[in-house]
């Protein structure tokens, strides 16, 4: 059986809230922080392939839950 980890994400409409969730599992080499550039995807923002997209907003994240309003 292969090592993992595994991050769920849940967004709030109705509170225009991000919940980043407990990491579950690690390996080797993993990284322990990471940073997310959140972007929220309208008609004129996110789509495409573009990657040069100014975030919404910047979550740093070490494996444990965090919850972001916006």
């Amino acid at each position: 059986m292969g090592v993992y980890s595994l991050i769920s994400f849940h967004w709030d409409n109705a509170q225009k809230s991000l919940t980043v969730n407990d990491r579950k599992g690690e390996f080797p080499g993993m990284l322990i922080n990471r940073t997310f550039n959140i972007v929220l995807v309208n008609e004129n923002k996110g789509q495409g392939v573009e990657t040069n997209e100014i975030p919404a907003k910047t979550v740093h994240y070490n494996g444990h839950k965090v919850m972001e309003k916006f």
